[in-house]
């Protein structure tokens, strides 16, 4: 008994965890490198416009339209097996990427990618929740899984210039695949397989609805930051988008067993979390790219060492995610996330005070807090939701990561380019990420602050019986 109250890490699990780690590294700098090889890859493979931006965010929507349909797959047909399919169509699309001779194979490639992440994070949530024994390793887990995830990201520039200033453009896709090909084979020998011995049920209709909603809230919210794209076409498919939510919620409510069952919601605790989740992730990444760009446009850095300016957030976001599941050693879970909560919001402060006054600070505060709400957060969603659902909580919690990805960088991108012009008196990229990005990050840590107190009150009056219920089941 007491062995099963106090579990330890032994050599599987930490096999398990440094595969889920590196796989989440390599993935998160997809989502960034290659925007700083942009100009590179216009020239090489004579990308127009229109080619361009899809290079940048195909990769993101269609890991947000697969996402759902994938963790019921992984139910249904093991969890393992999933993640085995993903880690091979990512190595096989990291190839056909760097061997593209037009644009068009390259979008290719890049959705092949985006399918290739959601069948590994559709594997990864739900293999988690079903191996590590206990709330505190399962949130470490995650832990670790987050923090790969979003130092990928911060890093991701950093990369991603230096392999265009020091190797061939290829290399920002190929340096992918020996890393994948490793942690495949790690993979196939320590990974446990599972099903779910109640599987949601296969259902077209769901499938469609839900790839529907979150490919076009996530293409509309993109296209917002997008110049030339008719502001009508962005409202049209975020509202189309919205029906195709509300119907795909109408229809599972009605299933025996649901595609996704959105009765979880029904828990605050995973509700809350799940926004939490999405709005923290916003504020990251939101501020990532602001960042990512003054940095080069009105401060002059090349994209290395814009990458290297930013190096303190990445590390304090993954120092957030191996510390938090620490934390919740001495103090409950509500309160860690609380915890982070109010880091993050303190850390959106500092950095929106007078440019190079407190950025430092502010960085590593935001990253650390980040980091625990991310992964307390999602072991909030996962552990609420009984064994049988893990699916379901399992796409939950990824959907507020893609929509909060997308919201974040779409929300603040546009901010920034409504009041630079505002304030600097024409659209000019200076007037963007000069003024406009600084007031940009006022506001947003204005607006963080105020929901970090509302979510916080939330958490701290709904979820005592409820932690301490969870817990009781983790053990």
């Amino acid at each position: 008994m007491k062995d099963a109250r106090r579990p330890t890490l032994n050599r599987t699990l930490l096999g398990v965890l440094a595969v889920f780690g590196t796989v989440m590294l390599v993935g998160g700098t997809d989502m960034t490198k290659v925007t700083v090889a942009l100009p590179t890859l216009n020239e090489a493979l004579s990308l127009g416009s229109v080619q361009s931006l899809w290079v940048a965010d195909i990769y993101a929507l269609a890991a947000g339209v697969v996402l759902v349909p994938a963790a019921v797959v992984a139910d249904r047909y093991g969890r393992k097996r999933l993640y085995l399919l993903g880690l091979g169509v990512a190595i096989v699309s990291a190839i056909l990427a760097g061997l593209a001779p037009t644009g068009a194979v390259l979008i290719a490639a890049r959705v092949g990618q985006g399918i290739g992440s959601a069948l590994l994070i559709a594997g990864t949530v739900a293999i988690i929740r079903v191996t590590f024994p206990g709330l505190q390793l399962r949130a470490l887990a995650y832990g670790v899984w987050t923090a790969g995830f979003s130092t990928g990201s911060a890093l991701g520039p950093l990369l991603g210039g230096g392999l265009v200033d020091f190797a061939q453009w290829q290399w920002v896709f190929w340096i992918n695949v020996p890393i994948l090909l490793v942690c495949l084979i790690a993979a196939w020998m320590i990974l446990p397989e599972s099903t779910n011995p109640d599987p949601p049920s296969l259902d077209a209709l769901s499938a469609g609805l839900s790839a529907a909603a979150v490919g076009l809230l996530i293409a509309g919210l993109k296209a917002l930051t997008q110049p030339g794209v008719p502001s009508w076409l962005t409202w049209v498919a975020a509202g189309v988008g919205t029906v195709a939510a509300v119907l795909f919620v109408i229809r599972q409510l009605r299933l025996p067993r649901p595609f996704l069952d959105v009765r979880l919601f029904a828990d605050r605790l995973l509700a809350v979390s799940a926004v939490v989740i999405a709005v923290t992730l916003g504020v990251f990444n939101g501020t990532l790219y602001l960042l990512t760009l003054r940095y080069q446009v009105v401060d002059g850095l090349s994209a290395v060492d814009a990458g290297i300016a930013l190096i303190p957030l990445a590390a304090a976001m993954a120092v957030g995610g191996l510390l938090g599941p620490l934390l919740q050693r001495r103090l409950t879970q509500k309160h860690v996330i609380v915890g982070g909560l109010a880091l993050t919001a303190v850390g959106s402060l500092v950095l929106a005070s007078p440019s190079g006054t407190g950025h430092l600070a502010g960085m590593i505060t935001l990253g650390f807090g980040s980091g625990i709400v991310m992964a307390i957060g999602a072991n909030a969603v996962m552990s609420t939701a009984a064994e049988d659902r893990t699916a379901d909580a399992g796409a939950i919690q990824e959907s507020a990561f893609a929509l909060g990805s997308g919201t974040g960088i779409a929300v603040l991108g546009v901010a920034a380019i409504h009041l630079g012009t505002s304030i600097g008196g024409s659209p000019s990229v200076e007037a963007v990420y000069g003024p406009g990005t600084e007031t940009t990050l006022g506001l947003t840590a204005f607006f963080y602050a105020l929901f970090t107190i509302a979510a916080s009150l939330i958490i701290l009056s709904t979820t005592r019986r409820q932690h301490s219920r969870t817990h009781l089941r983790a053990l």
